[in-house]
């Protein structure tokens, strides 16, 4: 019984990296890839080392989605360093996302660099959102996104700084800061 759960689980894995190298992504050396992402990749998307992503039960429990999902539209750059873990986040990248290293993205994340459709109803309605405004997101090393965070367009997270679960981050956080809420405020600072 043991082994046939350890050769399960290894089809799996292979299977995840697969998919990756099908969906001409730069994956990294020693990447764990537990579960099937849904990956479309128009753009250049980049994944460094050790990089763990835990997108199906056993390797994540917690609910929320069952499915992670990487979008990368036309001439947009995803690119996630190393030791980033990540678990059931979805990331849709119409500009620029950089994830720096050691980041940890927790359960049901959503990180977009978009709007995706225009405010002005006209827009939205005839003409396609061609006026939907996008900006680049940066998180950088060492930063912790607890579950269910949302990250929108043009935002920065600071180094080791933590994001609560559950918030919407609006605005670009300092280093070495706690923010949480809706939208994420300031919460206290962290010590080196």
């Amino acid at each position: 019984m043991y082994l046939l759960k350890f050769i399960i689980l290894y089809v799996i894995k292979m299977i995840g990296i697969f998919l990756f190298k099908l969906h001409r992504v730069k994956l990294g050396k020693q990447s764990e890839i537990n579960g099937f992402p849904l990956i479309i990749n128009r753009g250049f998307f980049q994944i460094g080392d050790h990089i763990k992503l835990n997108i199906m039960f056993p390797y994540n429990n917690l609910g929320g989605s069952r499915c992670m999902m990487f979008t990368v539209k036309k001439n947009a750059h995803l690119l996630i360093g190393n030791n980033v873990g990540i678990s059931n986040a979805a990331i849709v990248c119409t500009e620029c996302i950089q994830i720096d290293d050691d980041v940890m993205i927790g359960n049901d994340c959503k990180i977009y660099d978009s709007d995706f459709h225009s405010l002005d109803y006209h827009n939205r309605i005839t003409a396609g959102d061609i006026e939907a405004k996008s900006a680049p997101i940066h998180i950088k090393k060492g930063a912790f996104l607890g579950a269910h965070c949302i990250i929108l367009k043009g935002v920065s997270i600071g180094e080791y700084s933590v994001i609560g679960a559950g918030s919407v981050v609006t605005k670009s956080v300092p280093d070495q800061e706690v923010w949480a809420g809706n939208p994420a405020r300031f919460i206290k600072k962290l010590h080196a």
